[in-house]
């Protein structure tokens, strides 16, 4: 294939390159992108980094090509926060974690984690009352995070680790994305006050992780979840098990991304209910078939057709995982455009997703575009909220099956409305995520069962 240029992107300052506008706007800066091409360079500081919008080119970095990269700067700063996971290992080390990982995500274990879901769901809405002024997003990460650490971690000493997640989790996010987006990374290893806010919180927060594991070495107490399941599988290859520094890791990268990822698909989807009012009436008539006013169960999801199709088109959408950073370990091509080695790639899953060559109307929240005659029109490779390829999210059911019983045991009992006036932001940070989102909770009908 010959080679093709690869256009610049316009506008950069001296010395700082688009630094700035990616991080002051990073939405608005990304989203002009594909007028030039559907690979452009971009300069953060002094380093070249290349922004990926259509589905074949994306699908080169994370399916094709994968070994071709590792994960990039970004990543490796993150491990100050959540170590050496899934979500930041690499190579065989990745291979390994995700064979001793993955029979905690089978279907079958979903399916037990369900219950947890359900009972958790319950309790926290319980709690509600007609009138009361929810910040839906601040709301639906408390719900994830005790949804996650509970199939997570069963046992009492969890719960104070919930709370401590609970409190401080947005603001070591918000902390984290600051360090990865500086223009000036000397800047992170100042004594400065922000540094050292970081820096106490990841500490406090690995300190207690750590003594959740010690309590689950030492219990001789049953425990079917999840941190029982890390602490007894061994690699079928190796006969090694993970340490319990690995573990830490582990659950460190399974709390963050598994609570902040479906919270703020909930919230993107409560947000989207308040505006639309039709989407809104056909998903209250579905859950009224099918739930009669009870919590939903894990026997009920293929009757959800609608709602889950309402969560899929809010992935779509509102991808949390709103970007995907790779870096190149060679010299290559992706479709002919020359990447140098040690270039950073960045792929975009809301410019993916958002491609009117792809999706027609791309800008519409239509959550019938996931009927399945309509979906078999969509290249899989242009959906990738979950990643792609060998790094592909090892949650995702886990995710689509809590997304879609919170979303119908609450939609089953509640209204969750708009006021007059509305402050609600788009944020576009570690997460893509709305914030200051207010609706007030209207009653709809009384639990069942």
């Amino acid at each position: 294939m010959p080679t093709r240029e690869i256009a610049a992107a316009p506008g950069g300052l001296p010395l700082l390159g688009h630094a700035l506008r990616l991080r002051n706007d990073p939405l608005e800066f990304f989203t002009s992108l594909p007028q030039f091409g559907d690979i452009v360079q971009i300069r953060l500081g002094p380093e070249r980094a290349f922004v990926v919008s259509s589905a074949e080119l994306a699908r080169e970095v994370l399916v094709v090509q994968p070994r071709k990269f590792d994960k990039g700067a970004q990543i490796r700063g993150a491990r100050g926060h959540i170590g050496d996971g899934l979500l930041s290992s690499e190579g065989d080390v990745h291979k390994q974690q995700r064979r001793l990982m993955q029979p905690a995500f089978r279907r079958e274990r979903i399916a037990e984690y369900a219950q947890t879901m359900r009972e958790q769901i319950i309790a926290r809405t319980d709690a509600w009352h007609s009138g009361k002024v929810l910040d839906v997003r601040v709301e639906m990460t408390a719900l994830t995070l005790a949804v996650t650490a509970k199939a997570l971690i069963s046992a009492e000493p969890g719960k104070d680790l919930v709370a401590e997640m609970q409190h401080n989790l947005p603001r070591l996010l918000d902390l984290m994305y600051q360090q990865l987006t500086t223009p000036l990374p000397a800047l992170n290893k100042l004594p400065l006050p922000r540094n050292r806010e970081y820096a106490a919180g990841v500490a406090r927060l690995h300190s207690m992780i750590d003594n959740v594991i010690a309590d689950y070495r030492q219990s001789e107490n049953p425990r079917h979840d999840l941190l029982s399941t890390l602490l007894e599988e061994t690699d079928e290859e190796t006969g090694r098990g993970l340490s319990d520094a690995e573990i830490r890791d582990q659950i460190t990268t399974i709390l963050v991304a598994g609570s902040e990822t479906t919270a703020a698909t909930l919230a993107w989807v409560f947000g989207v209910l308040a505006e639309h009012p039709d989407v809104e009436v056909r998903l209250h008539a579905e859950v009224d078939d099918v739930l009669d006013g009870r919590p939903a169960e894990y026997a009920d999801i293929p009757r959800l057709t609608y709602t889950a199709q309402v969560i899929s088109e809010a992935l779509r959408c509102y991808p949390p995982a709103w970007i995907i950073t790779r870096r190149a370990t060679e010299d290559l091509e992706l479709e002919g455009y020359p990447i140098p080695k040690g270039a950073s790639v960045i792929v975009s899953s809301y410019i993916v997703q958002r491609d009117p060559r792809v999706f027609s109307d791309p800008e519409k929240f239509d959550p019938e575009r996931w009927l399945p005659e309509r979906a078999a029109q969509i290249p899989r490779d242009a959906i990738i909220q979950f990643g792609n390829g060998p790094c592909k999210c090892i949650g995702d059911v886990f995710a689509i099956v809590e997304g879609t019983l919170a979303l119908a045991t609450i939609a089953a009992r509640w209204r969750l409305r708009a006021e007059a006036v509305t402050t609600m932001e788009k944020i576009a940070a570690s997460t893509y995520t709305p914030r200051n989102l207010f609706l007030t909770a209207e009653k709809r009908r009384d639990r069942t069962s």
